[in-house]
């Protein structure tokens, strides 16, 4: 939908005005002396009206459009997302990480980047490149050793599994993954920065699978691949990091054991996905699995 069809279209059709925005604890930040004035005041039209339009200005604000005209205006805020990151902090860090010995200057810095825009899309592929995931390498390695040398398949699984989880929350590159995810539709640097950063990891991950498939001798079901298997635990890996980023009281890690739901995902993508020699596609096995479910 284009900004003119999204401008006429009736308020009441854009957002879902029946949920009580107050009992539903989205908003709770309205000043009132009762819970009942604050409660009126969370539902009132000003509110979602103001609302509504913070949210409209934030989407405008994360399109390739958006991003060009803040180039034009103030370089410096050309990424709003990253403040942290004007000349002026960069400049400071670098000079704390470095000391006296090692003169640095901005002239420096304008020298080698134009503009901080520049600069900026330089530092995010510099973020998400190889260099901070070789971490993902030693653990690939090490998945697959585990994997080939054990009787164990399941334990080692998990053990693998949880390594990882536990690689991908500590590492702080994830972190501003996120941030770069969060920028990619209106940010060209980001987007192609991600590309390569997921093209890097899926040729990491599905060359281990294949191994691993290959020493065993087992086959993936009819249309399945190691790729999906690849794509299926990162995402899965990626989604779990983000609920123990969030602090959730969830059963996401046993560390006593070494295990995790990752673990548990991965055991389970295995057993449905590995053919066991019907040589069924994925549906067809679950086609079969409800029909004889049913007929119990």
């Amino acid at each position: 939908m284009d900004r003119e069809e999204r401008a006429v279209r009736p308020v009441e059709f854009r957002r879902d005005h029946q949920l009580d925005l107050y009992d539903a604890q989205i908003v709770t930040n309205v000043t009132g002396r009762s819970a009942a004035t604050r409660k009126r005041l969370a539902n009132g039209r000003e509110t979602r009206a103001f609302l509504d339009a913070a949210l409209d200005l934030t989407t405008d604000f994360l399109t390739p459009e958006a991003s060009a005209r803040s180039l034009l205006d103030d370089e410096e805020d050309a990424r709003l997302v990253m403040p942290f990151l004007s000349r002026r902090k960069v400049l400071k860090k670098a000079k704390e990480n470095y000391g006296r010995g090692f003169p640095l200057s901005e002239n420096m810095l304008r020298h080698r980047w134009n503009t901080h825009s520049d600069f900026l899309a330089d530092f995010v592929s510099y973020a998400l490149s190889d260099k901070y995931w070789t971490l993902h390498d030693a653990i690939c390695r090490q998945a697959e050793s585990l994997l080939t040398t054990t009787e164990a398949f399941t334990a080692a699984v998990h053990k693998a599994a949880y390594e990882d989880l536990l690689l991908v929350f500590e590492l702080p590159a994830f972190k501003f993954q996120l941030l770069a995810v969060a920028t990619a539709q209106a940010d060209l640097s980001s987007a192609q920065s991600l590309v390569r950063m997921y093209d890097s990891l899926s040729e990491l991950w599905t060359s281990m699978y294949e191994k691993v498939f290959d020493h065993y001798g087992f086959k993936f079901r009819p249309g399945i691949t190691a790729e999906d298997i690849n794509i299926l635990l990162q995402a899965t890996s990626e989604g779990l990091v983000l609920r123990l980023l969030s602090g959730v009281n969830e059963p996401l890690l046993d560390h006593e054991r070494q295990t995790s739901l990752l673990g548990t995902a991965a055991l389970s993508f295995f057993f449905s996905l590995v053919d066991p020699g019907d040589k069924l596609t994925l549906e067809q096995a679950v086609e079969q699995a409800v029909g004889q479910l049913r007929h119990k």
